[in-house]
């Protein structure tokens, strides 16, 4: 994906920002290349191309579940290539939804919360209103192979969300609604 976009402010400034990243995973043939780009908080954008473009790449770099081969990613001004994606404060949907085969709804929704060491009593609360939000509460307690495809995916987006990100990325969310 070669990509540049017109700047959302001034450099450094913007939520997300992509300085000259390009991703390779041969040394030659490149996923992302040249990639610019700044982001505003509370801006909304969508990546659209064809498959094999980059758009998965882009988020997983951002993400931090790939490292760019060249450029660098910040947020908040500050670079993040080399954070583990656990302290990038960042919420993703994945494409294959990604859920745990042995955890129930509620296991799955509160695993990030778990992560963060936060109390038992508030990881009921918050997976509650999560599980609310996306009207599957009544499911809490099934595994991801008791529910349909829409209904998983609601559930990657409640485990998204649960943990207030201040960013959501999100990879082909809404195919199986």
């Amino acid at each position: 994906m070669e990509a540049s976009a017109p700047q959302a402010g001034a450099a450094g400034r913007g939520l997300v920002e992509f300085a000259d990243v390009e991703k390779s995973y041969d040394g030659r043939t490149f996923a992302v290349t040249r990639m610019n780009l700044s982001v505003a908080r509370g801006e909304f954008l969508t990546l659209l191309g064809p498959s094999g473009s980059g758009k998965t790449t882009t988020l997983n770099m951002l993400a931090g579940f790939e490292r760019p081969t060249h450029g660098t990613i910040a947020l908040e001004g500050q670079p993040v290539d080399r954070l583990p994606p656990y302290q990038r404060n960042i919420g993703m949907v994945f494409q294959n939804y990604a859920l745990f085969p042995h955890m129930t709804v509620e296991e799955n929704v509160g695993f990030p919360l778990s992560v963060r060491q936060v109390s038992k009593a508030d990881i009921a609360t918050r997976v509650g209103r999560a599980l609310d939000m996306v009207r599957l509460r009544q499911f809490g307690e099934r595994r991801p192979a008791q529910l349909s495809g829409g209904q998983q995916q609601r559930v990657a987006l409640a485990r998204a969300l649960v943990f207030e990100p201040s960013l959501v990325l999100m990879d082909e969310p809404l195919g199986a609604l």
